[in-house]
């Protein structure tokens, strides 16, 4: 399987030639404006993060604060990548929480190693959720029911997951849309069709989700006799 990489610069070209070289064990998601930011996160999970330092609209500093304070940002390490060497750029890039400053005349095979050991921890350090017989990996954004794979969207996964982290809790309509979308623009109703693609998915689950009026929230299945 191979990790998904955001990669944000302003010159396609530099995007077109690291998902070439990174092709083995990344799927490089590239973008050349880092006002898609909302966009990419909503489609992809991503298991790192590259920054360009230097580009237009927003540099790779304040984007860097904008990922992190992003609703949908799943904790992955974000890694700086610059031409511009100076002290000055690289303690900023570490001062704003860069993980890895990458000057841009890195060996292609360095690159490499160094993204897969920020990737390898990362994974390592994954979180688990679990209520009842149903576990889920938040870093991966894997879930099982009694063992067995569900096959959840990535809309369906992060639902679930902001479902689990507020139980016992219930969660408003709301804040279950701000999480998951990053915005809200979209309508209440949009909820209720995805729970109900859920559910069949997640049916061997011995606990139920319930909507109930503006909110949601976990139960314990009754036994069918």
């Amino acid at each position: 399987m191979k990790w998904t990489l955001i990669y944000f610069d302003d010159q396609v070209q530099n995007i077109e030639a690291y998902k070439e070289f990174l092709s083995d064990k990344f799927n490089v998601i590239g973008s050349n404006d880092p006002r898609s930011l909302t966009t990419l996160l909503q489609d992809n999970n991503p298991h790192v993060i590259l920054l360009d330092v230097h580009m237009p609209y927003i540099d790779g500093h304040e984007l860097h604060k904008n990922i992190v304070d992003h609703p949908l940002y799943n904790g992955c390490p974000i890694i700086f990548i610059s031409g511009d060497q100076s002290d000055e750029n690289k303690l900023r890039s570490y001062e704003k929480g860069g993980i890895d400053f990458l000057p841009r005349d890195l060996s292609p095979e360095e690159i490499v190693a160094r993204l897969t050991n920020k990737v390898k921890f990362f994974l390592q350090m994954s979180t688990k959720l679990e209520l009842g017989n149903l576990s889920m990996d938040v870093k991966t954004m894997k879930a099982t029911v009694n063992g067995q794979n569900a096959d959840l969207t990535l809309l369906e996964l992060r639902l679930l997951s902001n479902i689990l982290r507020s139980y016992p809790a219930p969660l408003t309509r709301s804040d279950l849309i701000l999480r998951v979308w990053g915005n809200d623009t979209v309508k209440p109703g949009t909820i209720n069709t995805h729970l109900t693609n859920l559910k069949p998915k997640i049916e061997a689950w011995d606990h139920q989700i319930k909507v109930r009026e503006e909110n949601i929230l976990v139960q314990k299945a009754q036994k069918k006799i």
